[in-house]
């Protein structure tokens, strides 16, 4: 009789609906993407240009360079997300680490991070106000696409580089952008930071 069941059990589990997004998932990183969003939007606001274009050091980003970088960041990781999001769910194999520890790991300026070549600000923008429109522009896709994928089973996608889920990619993108709003705000208290 056991032997039986074996099958059908295993026959279910192949035929279950394979899960998208909770509710709860869905508001928590849209919460974090808007937030982040604003945050860094407030702090770049009403700055001019040569503010946008100043430098602490030679061997440091502009404001306008780290605009660059936090889209270039946008597309990079979201491109990422849709090779994991488009392939075969593993039920065996779940995130190194927990949503909270993504927030916080992320976030965390302690460790210094060498950018990856792929998301180091490029040159040839006409203006700085450009560069943080493209964030706001790759930021906004982000939203919509999780305000309405239906991507299945995120939980079971993991991304090889980063060891984090597919769902993570959302929260990662969000503390990623608090990790620079300290950059900002050094930036703008360094000496020498233009007044106007």
């Amino acid at each position: 009789m056991m032997l039986r069941l074996i099958p059908i059990v295993v026959l279910g589990a192949m035929l279950a609906p394979a899960v998208t997004l909770t509710p709860g998932e869905r508001q928590r990183a849209m919460s974090e993407l808007h937030a982040s969003r604003k945050l860094l939007l407030d702090a770049m606001a009403n700055l001019s240009e040569a503010q946008m274009k100043w430098k602490p050091a030679a061997d440091r980003w502009s404001l306008a360079q780290l605009a660059d970088h936090l889209a270039l960041t946008e597309d990079h990781m979201l491109s990422l997300y849709r090779k994991a999001a488009s392939s075969p769910a593993d039920p065996a194999r779940k995130s190194a680490q927990k949503d909270e520890e993504v927030l916080a790991s992320v976030r965390d300026r302690k460790q210094k991070m060498k950018a990856p070549e792929v998301i180091e600000p490029k040159e040839g923008y006409a203006n700085s106000t450009k560069r943080l429109a493209d964030f706001r522009t790759k930021r906004d896709q982000t939203i919509a696409l999780v305000e309405a994928t239906q991507d299945q089973d995120l939980r079971h996608k993991i991304l090889p580089d980063f060891e984090i889920d597919a769902y993570q990619v959302y929260l990662l993108l969000a503390a990623h952008t608090e990790r620079h709003l300290g950059q900002i705000a050094e930036t703008k208290a360094a000496p020498g930071f233009p007044t106007k």
